[in-house]
């Protein structure tokens, strides 16, 4: 099954360093309500999402707060490079297309979008070529074991035995790694961190000491909102009188989500006439069924329930966001 919008446009915004901190700090997300079916009232009549809000919104990131956050983090690495000797330099991270909107959080839903372009974003049609992509800086030997907390030979040794060549009992704050004990290895006087610079700048910036929400967290609650809604009865009959409504335009296919794998719709064939063809009775099937109304009802009462549950952790992840762009401003200069 595809990734639903929200997910797939959230997992290309966290960079790979962050992901080395997942699971560290915060809570699960699963709470005592899993199973049960909120209340939705009555559902509005929508043909489209421009303009919806939803509960977990006002505590997400923004595309241009990651981008700054990751230009900080590019900052941090460096200088602790630095420290020790390299010269060391990353390439800056893509800038933000400046599209947070939720227009195809459900799919498709814009009639003429789907006229015009079928399934291709045409936000993006014009969009420049994207540029070569940049190397950072090369590194020796010595130089990658600062940078990663391991020397390369022995880790390639130690993966070819099975074995791990870093400490697998990381430190999970920076406070706390300034307490514990280092990584053993010395290199031009100084002793390197554990995880090298790389898991010291992620520390820096998303969990400077005990207490820090994973950087996840509201992905991930997020997430979870939207696995629960796609499971709701109310969703899934929803759905189930959109695919039958697909079938009698003549397109076998199981939900919104799954529509061009099923109908074999690839990448670069999204404008196709056959393309076209299918998001018109996409669309006209969605607005028939109210399949948006009844998703974003369902949707955003789930994710009530989940901001009620975790608003305390909530509220300290807004302070600490807040708290990470003012570093971030003063490392970006």
């Amino acid at each position: 099954m595809a990734l639903p919008a929200r997910l797939l446009a959230a997992t290309c915004l966290v960079s790979a360093a962050v992901l080395t901190l997942s699971g560290c700090g915060g809570e699960e997300t699963a709470g005592d309500s899993a199973g049960k079916e909120p209340a939705i009232g009555s559902i509005k009549k929508l043909s489209s999402t421009e303009g919806l809000e939803f509960p977990i919104a006002a505590y997400e990131v923004t595309s241009d707060q990651q981008y700054q956050a990751k230009r900080a983090q590019n900052r941090l690495v460096e200088q602790c490079m630095k420290r020790f000797g390299f010269e060391y330099a990353l390439p800056a991270p893509t800038p933000p297309s400046g599209d947070d909107s939720s227009s195809r959080i459900f799919g498709l839903t814009n009639a003429e979008d789907a006229a015009r372009s079928g399934y291709a974003n045409p936000g993006r049609a014009t969009d420049p070529a994207p540029a070569k992509r940049q190397s950072p800086t090369p590194l020796s030997r010595t130089g990658q074991t600062v940078l990663n907390g391991v020397d390369p030979v022995a880790e390639a040794a130690a993966k070819a035995k099975g074995k791990a060549a870093a400490p697998t009992d990381e430190p999970m704050t920076q406070a706390e790694a300034e307490k514990a004990p280092g990584s053993g290895i010395t290199i031009n006087g100084k002793e390197v961190p554990v995880g090298g610079c790389g898991r010291e700048s992620a520390l820096k910036l998303y969990s400077p000491k005990p207490g820090s929400v994973d950087i996840l967290f509201v992905f991930n609650l997020g997430g979870e909102a939207e696995s629960r809604a796609l499971e709701d009865s109310r969703v899934r009959k929803a759905t189930s009188k959109w695919s039958q409504c697909m079938a009698d335009s003549g397109f076998t296919t199981s939900s919104p989500d799954n529509i061009q794998s099923d109908l074999g719709l690839k990448q670069g064939q999204l404008s196709s006439p056959q393309a076209i063809t299918v998001a018109k009775a996409d669309v006209a099937c969605k607005t028939k069924v109210n399949y948006i109304g009844i998703r974003y009802a369902v949707q955003s009462a789930y994710e009530k329930s989940l901001v009620e549950e975790h608003a305390e952790t909530l509220d300290l992840f807004k302070q600490q966001t807040q708290d990470r762009l003012r570093l971030a401003a003063q490392l970006n200069g």
